[in-house]
């Protein structure tokens, strides 16, 4: 079909940050809904993969160290990505 385009699978990338050695992207994926944010620390190597809800995924994309310590994550997990 002419004019079409195909249809993406899998997450897309919404948004990306860097501080210094930390990176963090906002991703999103059509087909499963689902809201996930990525934190890496390039000098540790320590990568933080957290799925969000979508109405907290500016909050988590903004302040993912507040969000992942609100949501459970180990407090070790959050030291070595930071």
């Amino acid at each position: 079909m002419l004019g079409t385009q195909p249809r993406r699978v899998g997450p897309v990338e919404l948004a990306r940050r860097e501080q210094g050695a930390i990176e963090v992207a906002l991703f999103w994926d059509s087909a499963t809904s689902r809201v996930t944010v990525v934190l890496w620390n390039w000098i540790s190597g320590a990568c933080l993969h957290m799925n969000v809800e979508p109405h907290e995924a500016n909050y988590a994309f903004t302040h993912p160290y507040g969000y992942a310590a609100q949501h459970g994550i180990p407090p070790q997990d959050i030291r070595q990505a930071a």
